[in-house]
């Protein structure tokens, strides 16, 4: 086994590349990605403490290699302890409109440009390549694993028996996982570990990085003599909510810095629609507008306008993620949906879909059957009977009165509010 070196220090983060072991032997590789936050060193403290046991250990069972990459190299070396950017937020920017702009235009484009050129570099040397990026949070909270909801994605998260969201992508554009499974086509997971200044959070994320190279067949977790049994770790983080399914179904972007959550407001609280206040921005109180828990509610000390403040999940059941998973691999059902009143389906594999419709399919239908948001609006059915009609409806007036007129000398507008945009997950399409 050969290894490259390993930065010396945890307070400040000099290069890109923290260190590397590598088997020599083929295998996988599994990418860690840690501090694309500044004020989230944790992964980065956990990823370097297992890099060194390897080296130190030389397992004989490992297979394939380990990569670490630093995130936001100039926010993590930040005169600021609590800074989690300095022009832009990294984990927002990774959009082909952003991408499309020069190192110049801020301190992040560059970080990005740079990091996931670092990332481009090692899928050209590896024939598979599963990513982790590490992050922690500002609230009180347990380890969980965010993920793109496709069938290679679930996989991967299932041996982790910690507590899975889905739908993040679909809300917060420019996510570095979501850039690397859509241009690379690998699975990517994000780790929230905990609190920042928590030091379990070093544990947890140490605990999922011995996980996933056991995942990813690099190395077995029984190769090793473990300080903390990562399976024990798992045990006392995650609770009752092992296992446990969520998807997002709300996020409330902030607009003003002067946000705070409401008294007694924090993760996991149980909202109702229209009844409980979450948070207070400004004179303005912000009453839920869906019923569900509060998830990452944000209480960094600088909030800044376009930062997240909170989301509100619903759980969601094994038999509807069973379901969907068969019905996602039917290629005739995507072909006949193609086919209904009111779709549109584009050249590049999206789907433009009368927004009325939409709404009377919501956001479940979609994604039971393997469909990304990539464009909607907050517009509901309606619930019952009411939800019935209004779906009948929108279907007969796209049926009898025809298709809606595009603009045939130009591409669609993807964000004419006539229509959403959804299309399906790259990682579940055929291979081939």
């Amino acid at each position: 086994m050969s290894s490259a070196s390993t930065q010396s220090g945890t307070s400040l983060w000099t290069s890109r590349e923290v260190g590397r072991v590598d088997s020599l032997v083929d295998g996988a590789t599994l990418l860690v990605i840690g501090g694309v936050h500044g004020n989230e060193p944790a992964g980065l403290i956990a990823a370097k403490r297992v890099l060194d046991a390897i080296v130190e250990d030389q397992p004989t069972a490992m297979r394939g290699r380990m990569v670490v990459l630093a995130g936001n190299l100039s926010a993590l070396n930040s005169n600021d302890p609590d800074a989690r950017y300095i022009d832009s937020d990294l984990n927002r920017l990774c959009t082909p409109e952003q991408l499309a702009k020069p190192s110049s235009t801020s301190v992040e484009h560059a970080e990005m440009h740079e990091l996931l050129a670092a990332i481009r570099a090692e899928h050209a040397r590896s024939s598979t390549m599963i990513v982790i990026d590490l992050h922690t949070t500002s609230s009180n909270s347990s380890p969980v694993v965010v993920l793109q909801d496709s069938i290679p994605a679930r996989r991967f998260a299932d041996h982790f028996p910690l507590p899975r969201y889905l739908g993040f992508e679909e809300e917060l554009p420019g996510l570095v996982s979501d850039r690397v499974t859509e241009e690379l086509g690998c699975v990517a997971c994000v780790i929230e570990g905990g609190q920042h200044q928590d030091p379990n959070s070093i544990l947890a994320h140490e605990a999922i990085i011995w996980t996933a190279l056991d995942a990813a067949q690099i190395l077995p977790i029984g190769a090793m003599v473990h300080p903390c049994d990562p399976r024990s770790v798992f045990a006392e983080a995650s609770g009752d909510g092992k296992g446990s399914v969520f998807d997002i179904r709300h996020l409330h972007t902030i607009t003003s810095p002067d946000f705070g959550m409401a008294p007694g407001v924090g993760w996991g609280t149980p909202v109702h629609a229209g009844k409980t206040l979450v948070a207070l921005e400004g004179s303005e109180m912000l009453i839920a507008p869906v019923s569900g828990l509060v998830f990452l509610p944000n209480h960094q000390l600088t909030k800044r306008p376009g930062d997240d403040g909170f989301f509100i999940v619903r759980r969601v059941g094994t038999g509807w993620l069973g379901l969907s998973a068969r019905l996602r691999r039917q290629e005739w059902l995507h072909t006949l949906i193609a086919l209904l009143p009111g779709m549109y389906p584009m050249p590049d594999g999206k789907l433009l879909v009368d927004a009325d419709i939409a709404a009377f399919l919501k956001r479940q239908v979609f994604h039971l059957l393997g469909y990304r948001l990539m464009r909607h609006d907050a517009r509901d059915g309606g619930r019952g009977i009411k939800r019935i009609y209004r779906g009948i409806g929108a279907f007969a007036r796209a049926f009898f009165h025809g298709p809606i007129k595009l603009d045939s000398d130009s591409a669609p507008d993807l964000h004419d509010p006539r229509f959403w945009v959804v299309r399906r997950r790259k990682l579940d399409l055929p291979r081939g």
